[in-house]
């Protein structure tokens, strides 16, 4: 048995939470684990905003869905439809990360939100990583999210993810040998 391997291969992408918030412990916890990720050259060149605020969170998805809404890629919409408008799927947390943008910048991103999600699922939570609030840093309102999330100067969206306690369960992973080549 090797607990580790165990949480990594138990994690699922879940799309509903239920309301039930973090805990002031597992917040830290998972603060820690996102400041000791790490990163080309030991840059630490990223930054974490963690989203307990629900209305912000409302806010934040509002503006992911009608940028969805408002592209042009049809399958995202009519998925983002049957899912409800959600995009967050009421996560009580939201963190995203930011970074100044370098070559290494979304392989660091990467590294920590994979880093915060095995975190979660040790815990007892669940998470799903979002790649689609990219939308609202290209939409009228980027400008008001980089302020409100905090975002430091030149710092853009790398990643986010949404942590909670699962209100479903996920997909089952098939392990698709054909993927792996062993030289």
């Amino acid at each position: 048995m090797n607990t580790t391997i165990d949480t990594i291969m138990a994690r699922k992408s879940i799309r509903a939470f239920k309301p039930e918030p973090v805990t002031k412990e597992q917040l830290e916890t998972l603060i820690n684990v996102a400041l000791t990720s790490p990163t080309a050259r030991n840059t630490l060149n990223w930054h974490f905003t963690f989203i307990q605020n629900n209305e912000t969170i409302l806010e934040f998805e509002k503006d992911i869905v009608e940028g969805i809404m408002n592209g042009d890629v049809e399958v995202l919409k009519e998925r983002t439809k049957e899912r409800g408008n959600k995009a967050v799927y009421d996560a009580p947390l939201l963190v995203v990360i930011s970074a100044e943008k370098t070559q290494y910048s979304h392989i660091d991103g990467g590294i920590a939100v994979q880093s915060l999600a095995i975190a979660a699922k040790s815990m007892g939570l669940d998470s799903v990583i979002l790649g689609l609030p990219a939308l609202v840093f290209e939409g009228n309102r980027a400008e008001h999210w980089t302020k409100e999330l905090n975002f430091p100067k030149g710092f853009e969206f790398v990643i986010s993810i949404a942590i909670g306690h699962g209100a479903m369960g996920g997909n089952e992973k098939a392990l698709d040998k054909s993927k792996i080549t062993i030289l």
